[in-house]
């Protein structure tokens, strides 16, 4: 789906994320406090429940960079908590937290390209959504030879603000389905998403496990599948193994993954129509202020969210999954524009800041992108 711009100026071009180095992302702390790369911090506090560590990272996703830690300090994954996830292709800092264990056990690791930069004990764990944003230092390759002046001129546009659309990683790192899982799971097609979720090959790039998505899509025969499909698909394997042995049971298979997963399905489908919505006022020049529904079972809806509900064939009620409850979905909030702070662009690099929750890739695109 392209969506609209504010700029109207055609961009820079060029290719961004060529290494982990030309991606510097530095979490901003709730107090406003920036975990800069390379720099300690450190803190005076007693002994506790929890320690509260800065993670450094470099070509990491935050996930597997836990997952490693965990395994080398020989405890559970589930005893970790972060503010928030980072890209991969990048080095980046945030603030995670441990149930039980020493701080000097975490200061002491020694992981290819993990540092931790400062830990300390805390009475409490580290919760999803507990940043105020992220500073960005972004170098772009190949760009035009009047780069600074374009950029410039974009910068002009935008008068201070992008759209708050969701990235493209919001909807899958390569096959880009996982809106569509959940629309499936919203209208209640419970078989229709797992099949997609297994046997979706569009932008698959491992050659074995396209031909063994395929293979199941054609034959639906999984007990055969769990047999061809590569190790490293481990959520594909799970649910497979479950349905080899449980047919036609969709729930039960969806229930094998975990809950968040799940979660991810439903949101990146509201987060699709967000996007839509948002894309719409900003080709129709309407206001753009304030906050846009993220549409659930309580959303108050617009006329023009009711339209597309409507064009959709689907009602508000159906974010209450049935089959499913525990992934149910009220609906939230979500600002249309948010502020691109402390702007600069020199020597091909781009450097700002934005809030929680809002994608470096969207607000790069007003730059880069031809238009």
């Amino acid at each position: 789906m392209e969506l609209s711009y504010i700029s109207k100026t055609p961009g820079i071009g060029g290719t961004i994320k060529n290494s982990p180095e030309d991606f510097i992302v530095e979490e901003i702390t709730t107090s406003g406090e920036i975990l800069e790369i390379n720099k300690k911090i450190e803190k005076e506090t007693k002994e506790n429940k929890f320690v509260h560590f800065i993670l450094q990272k470099r070509d990491w996703s935050t996930s597997d960079a836990i997952k490693t830690i965990a395994k080398k300090l020989c405890i559970s994954f589930k005893r970790f908590n972060f503010a928030g996830t980072k890209d991969k292709i990048a080095i980046s800092t945030q603030l995670c937290s441990c149930f039980g264990i020493e701080k000097e056990e975490v200061e002491q690791l020694k992981i290819k390209d993990i540092r931790i930069n400062g830990a300390w004990y805390a009475n409490d764990k580290v919760k999803l959504g507990d940043l105020l944003g992220n500073r960005f230092t972004i170098k772009v390759e190949g760009v035009k030879e009047n780069a600074e002046e374009i950029v410039n001129r974009i910068y002009s546009e935008l008068n201070g603000t992008i759209p708050n659309y969701f990235g493209e990683q919001r909807f899958g790192t390569t096959r880009r389905n996982t809106h569509i899982i959940g629309e499936k799971l919203v209208r209640a097609r419970l078989k229709d998403a797992m099949m997609t979720f297994i046997c979706d090959s569009e932008g698959e790039e491992h050659v074995e496990a396209k031909l063994a998505r395929k293979e199941l899509q054609a034959t639906g025969d999984f007990e055969t599948a769990l047999k061809k499909f590569p190790t490293h698909l481990r959520l594909e394997r799970t649910v497979i193994a479950h349905l080899a042995e449980n047919e036609n049971d969709f729930a039960g298979a969806f229930r094998k993954l975990p809950r968040n997963i799940l979660l991810l399905f439903i949101h990146a489908f509201q987060s699709h129509m967000f996007n839509i919505l948002l894309s719409e006022k900003i080709k129709n020049v309407e206001k753009s202020d304030g906050n846009g529904n993220i549409i659930g079972y309580e959303t108050e809806l617009t006329k023009r969210e009711n339209e597309l509900l409507d064009e959709l064939g689907i009602r508000k009620e159906d974010f209450k999954i049935r089959s499913l409850p525990e992934i149910s979905s009220k609906g939230t909030k979500r600002a249309w524009l948010v502020e691109l702070k402390d702007f600069s662009f020199s020597n091909n690099t781009f450097k700002f800041s934005l809030p929680a929750g809002s994608y470096a890739t969207v607000a790069l695109r007003e730059f880069l992108d031809e238009k």
